[in-house]
Order: structure tokens, then sequence, then C-alpha cells
């Protein structure tokens, strides 16, 4: 009986060595996350986990308007950036308004009378007379400011939207629109008829197109020169082939403020300030985007004159 209880005991004895034992004897370490660095594993402290690298967007220049006729690399870093082929002078023909004379004094007026004319029907008129006019709708010739402009600065063909410029106008009553007497000369040499047939294409456009009545008059070459240079009409007909191949010889010297050519008194300070700069940089491609800006001003912004066509003289 008393072996059995001291059986009894070791047994339990050894149990409890054993238990404690147990209970005493270190824990594995847990395998450190796969994404913590070497070094947060030696110190047991989480490693931050850096940031997806972004991609750096490189800003695209804006392109410029038109389409490209000559790379500007090929222009000089002066005044003219082009060379003079005196067998054939680039040039514009075109009409523009006197803006100190009533209705014309309004930008709506002038910009509703520009998309009200048609520059691809009349260029198909002037075709019967010279070679290779080019409809246009800025001043300066594609193949002096190396980019040709037309229906991206300006104003296109639109006769909805001149009808619609003529009522914010304050002529929702075009019966009412004063009467134009468009001036023009009679042309010599072998085309007599071309400024005629011009001018009484125009009369119709904007008479169909605006609502208006529109009468044509002919005069000799100088007296309507003269009538230009001293009253000058509300509109009036030139043209202007270069003095020498720069986009200056045509938006500074015709129609900066102040020019003997400017016969419709336009000014304008950002215009003046945009040719002026161009006439003092040297980088073609700085002075060409300049130029842009001049042309969308005067042909589009401030609506001063209609460019028809380009040409070569």
């Amino acid at each position: 009986m008393r072996k059995s209880i001291f059986l009894v005991v070791v047994i339990f004895f050894v149990l409890a060595l054993v238990i404690s034992g147990c209970a005493s004897s270190p824990t594995a370490e847990p395998d450190p996350p796969a994404e913590q660095s070497a070094e947060a594993q030696k110190t047991n402290v989480p490693a931050t986990v850096p940031p997806e690298p972004t991609e750096t967007t490189i800003p695209t220049p804006t392109p410029l308007p038109g389409s490209l006729v000559l790379p500007v690399e090929s222009f000089a870093h002066e005044i003219p950036w082009l060379p003079m082929d005196e067998s054939g002078l680039p040039g514009t023909y075109y009409y523009a308004f006197n803006v100190a004379k009533p209705p014309y004094n309004s930008v709506l007026v002038r910009q509703a009378f520009i998309a009200a004319t048609d520059r691809e029907a009349l260029t198909n008129i002037v075709l019967k007379y010279q070679e290779g006019p080019r409809p246009a709708t800025s001043f300066t010739p594609p193949q002096i400011l190396g980019r040709d402009l037309y229906n991206e600065i300006g104003i296109p063909y639109d006769p909805d939207r001149a009808r619609d410029l003529l009522e914010q106008a304050g002529y929702t009553d075009t019966s009412k629109f004063p009467t134009l007497t468009l001036l023009t000369n009679i042309s010599g040499g072998n085309t007599p008829y071309l400024h005629i047939n011009v001018a009484e294409a125009l009369a119709v456009m904007w008479q169909e197109n605006l609502g208006i009545t529109v009468v044509v008059e002919y005069l000799d070459w100088e007296t309507y020169l003269n009538l230009v240079n001293t009253d000058t009409p509300e509109i009036y007909r030139m043209g202007w082939a270069g003095d020498y191949n720069d986009p200056d010889n045509f938006l500074r010297e015709v129609f900066g403020s102040g020019s003997e050519v400017n016969h419709g008194g336009f000014t304008n300070t950002e215009y003046d300030e945009l040719v002026n700069s161009a006439a003092e940089i040297t980088d073609p491609a700085e002075r060409q985007v300049l130029y842009i800006q001049a042309e969308q001003i005067l042909c589009e912004d401030e609506a001063v004159l209609i460019p028809i066509y380009h040409t070569i003289y």
C-alpha cells in the first residue's frame, strides 16, 4: 500500500517537472516579413515601403497654328530674314476699314463683314487674271511668314455668324444699316476688270449675307489713291507687295501706329508692342510667334482688314 502511494507521488512529481520545463522553454522567433529590409530584420523595426516611382511628364510645346510652308531654321537671324527674289514679290490683296467712321468703328460690324466674305469665290474670279492666287484670312503671305494661316487665324466665311454679329452690333433690322458706297479703282495693264469684278462680287455677297445695300463706284487710280490718302472711305481696297521678305514689312510698316499707309487709322498698344518687339529680336522662332499673335489681333480680334488673297506680283 505504501509502495503504491509512493509510486503515485513519484509519477506526479515527474509530470510536474515536465510541465514546468515546457512552460519555461523559449518559443521560436517568427520570420520577419518578407518586405522588411535586412537592417530592419536586425532591429526588428518595420521598414517603410518606398513609394512607387512616378513618371515625369514633359510638357509639349503648343503647336503653332497653320501649316508649315518654310522651316523656321531656314530664316536668318536678322531683318530681312529671307532673301528677296526680284522676279516675284509675295503680296496681299485686301480691303480695309476706316475704323474712325461709323458704323465701322464697331468691331462687331467689321467682324460681320469679314464673316460675310467668301474668299474662295473671289479667288476664283481672280484666277481669270492672275496665276496662283491663294485665299487668305491673314495679312502676311505664307511665303514670308513661313506658315499658311488660312482659316486658322482670322475670321472664316460664315454667313450665319455674319448675320448674328450684325445683330449683336444693334442691327436687328438690317434695312436700317447705312447704304455702303464701295469705291474701287479701274485696274490697268492686262487686268482692267479685276478690281471691278471683285468689288461687284463683294457687293453681292454683302447684300445677300447681311441684308444691306451696297453701291459700287469706280475711279481712276490717281483719283482713288488721293481719296484714300485724304478722306479714307469706310471700306477701301489696297494691295501690298513686300519691299523686303520679312513680316516686319507687312505688319509693322503697314498697320503699325503712325504708318503713312495705315489709312484706316488703326491703333492698338498690344499690337504695336508685338511688332516692335519682334523687330528687335534675332531668334526667328520667337519672332514668328509674335507675328502670329499680331496677325490674330489685326485680322480677328480687331478685324481691321479683310484679306482676300495672297499672290506673287
